[in-house]
């Protein structure tokens, strides 16, 4: 390795040297190493190098699907790693394929089910929220998914959040199977329930999904904090404390 003592001082590449700046040691220059993109391409031996990038892409690719088609409950209920962390979900999926060979597998429906219980922003979750038990559940016959949670005092099972004043509950049947016919969610939401109240309450929501049956139906549940202001309904700190979780995967 070289050091840079000229008043030249360069930074970048220049045929096979590097040329970078280190903290410590100052202007360096190297030769560049590593495989070039075109034996990866090519050379036999980089076989496994290649399968693995072809589905590391796909799991992307099916990951921007999925958020495009949640973008209206995603915009204020996710963390700003969920891309991430929903393509390395898929890639499992996709690894479950055992039908096709490896580097050109794909998402099977039935293997979605790895998505069941994933949270949507790690800063938050539906239980953690919801401090009284509810159930979610869908007919795959019918298409009718539900949310229940009976006998709710929302000042002793909603747990607070500085500046709130309501809190919002959303139902979401969203099908999935990667192709680029899966339909758009279904999206069902509560009124908006002032957190301070005593009274216990129902809280129920349904929505009907007529889904393919040969792909996997997502059922996610979130919650969402409001300030309300002049009698209008403001989403509190960017959703940052919103709860959505990928409750149930129906699977064909």
């Amino acid at each position: 390795m070289a050091r840079v003592e000229s008043l030249i001082k360069l930074n970048g590449t220049i045929g096979d040297l590097s040329f970078y700046k280190s903290k410590s040691v100052g202007y360096q220059a190297r030769m560049k190493t590593g495989v070039s993109g075109a034996r990866i391409a090519n050379d036999p031996a980089f076989a496994r190098t290649r399968e693995n990038g072809s589905e590391f892409g796909r799991s992307q690719q099916e990951g921007k699907k999925l958020r495009e088609l949640l973008r209206d409950v995603l915009f204020e209920n996710s963390d700003n790693k969920f891309s991430q962390r929903l393509a390395s979900r898929l890639l499992k999926v996709i690894q479950m394929d055992s039908v096709n060979v490896r580097g050109e597998r794909v998402i099977v429906p039935e293997n979605l089910v790895l998505l069941d219980g994933m949270e949507c922003n790690q800063r938050s979750s539906l239980r953690a929220i919801t401090l009284k038990p509810f159930t979610v559940t869908y007919d795959r016959f019918s298409g009718d998914g539900f949310f229940s949670c009976p006998q709710l005092i929302p000042n002793l099972h909603i747990a607070k959040l500085s500046g709130a004043t309501h809190v919002q509950y959303t139902l979401v049947l969203q099908e999935f199977s990667g192709d680029e016919l899966d339909q758009r969610p279904v999206i069902r939401r509560s009124a908006y329930i002032k957190l301070g109240e005593m009274q216990p309450m129902d809280v129920d929501l349904m929505a009907s999904l007529e889904a393919d049956p040969e792909k996997s139906v997502l059922v996610l549940v979130g919650t969402g904090y409001f300030q309300m202001v002049n009698n209008a309904y403001y989403p509190l700190a960017n959703g940052q404390y919103n709860a959505l979780t990928i409750s149930q995967v129906i699977m064909p």
